[in-house]
């Protein structure tokens, strides 16, 4: 059986239970794989465009005239620029039906520059870029993921003690009211209470009965939710011990959003999307110029009949021009570039969505900070004037100068108020976490990943 204060149940307090979600929760440990999978595609990406490659060459067939056979080694590396330089081996022989063989050595040369549309690191290094882009937004993503579970966390502790509380209250409340409706039935059979006052505190017996036996279900099912949330067993036992709650020195409004701009990842992740669309329009437009390429090869070879005379390498062909691919039909391109303009434009419109929307949230937690902390007060206050009530009904209820009615109305006032200073308390804490979430500072997000890493 779950019980937040179960003897034998393993003691937990909230700093525990927040380590404990944020290092086994199944959603994280998830997440966290999808984010190596988003660092394996990096370096995919960064491999593809910084790779040297080293390629063995060979081909073998046979047709009408002869017999041919070429081997050879390539190596080629391509520069930030998109300049694109190989060097390579080989060596050929050319079996004649009915003639000599020709045997051939060459080694060759070649280099080749683009110009204008693939020309430089943006066009070389956007692979990398996209792929960088794509695993900061899931880092940023994850770290909001692992602030939101210790809001959830806290909720779910806040939850049970203040269920377990609302159990040991009802318990106590039915006691009282046992013995009272004992002494009020006593006295109607004595003719000094009404049978409708001993009727009503029946039914407040029964009622605080079926509050009993559903909290209990409740308490079980929270329980259950809440070791899935640390990411243990579901039949774990917790002893949990109600947290301080938190002290906060709150600024004022202004202050705090400019915190939350600070440490706010998604805010830094929409300033990340207006670069990411910006550089996506540079690229669009290259699209309107010309792929023109400047090539040049230099080839030294040697051929003969036997294999000294193809390694003499005496012989030279070289050349150097431009090739140029260009479709003079451009509407297509122009329609990319517009299209991407506008795509830059819209980022630009959501980061002051989320900047506004920031703002909104950052004055709603102050306010809800503000107002539980002052309901908490109150109903403190209020708590402990019930509490007097039912006390001096109860002394005059059973003394005999008070009736069955006045007791039972405060006993049910009194039961009522002690739970809403424990909601109340629930409120203040889980407000104060909020509150810390919303400004970015519950848990602190890598400074990579932060605005204040772009300045």
């Amino acid at each position: 059986h779950l019980s937040a204060s179960a003897t034998g149940a393993e003691a937990l307090p909230l700093e525990a239970a927040i380590e404990q979600a944020l290092a086994h929760n199944r959603e994280l440990v998830r997440g966290a794989l999808d984010l190596q999978g988003d660092r394996l595609a990096l370096e995919q990406a960064q491999t593809a465009v910084r790779n040297v490659q080293l390629v063995p060459e060979g081909t073998a067939g046979a047709g009408s005239a002869g017999r041919e056979w070429r081997a050879g080694l390539r190596a080629e590396a391509t520069g930030a620029y998109g300049t694109r330089v190989s060097a390579g081996a080989a060596a050929r022989q050319i079996a004649v039906d009915g003639g000599a063989d020709v045997r051939r050595g060459e080694i060759r040369v070649a280099v080749s520059q683009p110009l204008f549309r693939d020309f430089g690191p943006l066009v070389r290094n956007e692979p990398v870029a996209l792929a960088s882009d794509s695993l900061l937004a899931a880092r940023r993503a994850w770290e909001r993921d692992r602030s939101a579970l210790v809001v959830r966390v806290v909720e779910l502790y806040e939850a049970l003690i203040l269920l377990r509380h609302q159990i040991e209250r009802d318990e106590a409340f039915a006691a009282r009211m046992e013995r009272l409706w004992a002494l009020a039935d006593a006295r109607e059979r004595q003719g000094r209470a009404a049978r409708t006052e001993v009727l009503r505190m029946d039914l407040q017996r029964g009622e605080a009965a079926a509050r009993l036996e559903a909290e209990r279900s409740q308490l079980e099912v929270q329980f259950r939710e809440f070791a899935d949330l640390l990411g243990r067993d579901l039949e774990a036992e917790f002893r949990l011990t109600p947290p301080a709650l938190l002290a906060l020195e709150i600024p004022d409004a202004a202050a705090a959003l400019a915190v939350a701009l600070d440490e706010r990842p998604d805010y830094a992740q929409a300033l990340q999307d207006i670069d990411t669309a910006d550089r996506q329009l540079r690229l669009a437009r290259r699209g309107l110029l010309p792929d023109v390429t400047l090539a040049a090869t230099q080839t030294r070879y040697g051929e003969g009949a036997d294999w000294s005379a193809a390694g003499d390498l005496d012989q030279e062909d070289w050349f150097a021009g431009l090739t140029a691919d260009m479709n003079l039909d451009l509407r297509g391109a122009r329609l990319a570039a517009a299209r991407a303009g506008v795509d830059a434009e819209s980022r630009r419109q959501v980061a002051e969505i989320v900047r506004s929307r920031l703002a909104l949230e950052v004055e709603t937690a102050l306010a809800a900070y503000r107002r539980t902390r002052t309901e908490l007060d109150i109903a403190g206050r209020n708590r402990g004037l019930a509490a007097n009530r039912a006390e001096l009904a109860r002394a005059l209820f059973e003394v005999g100068r008070a009736g069955a009615d006045p007791v039972s109305d405060a006993e049910a006032d009194q039961i009522e108020a002690e739970l809403k200073e424990l909601a109340a308390r629930r409120a203040a804490s889980v407000a104060a976490y909020r509150l810390l979430h919303v400004l970015g500072t519950l848990v602190p997000a890598p400074p990579e990943l932060l605005r204040t890493a772009r300045k």
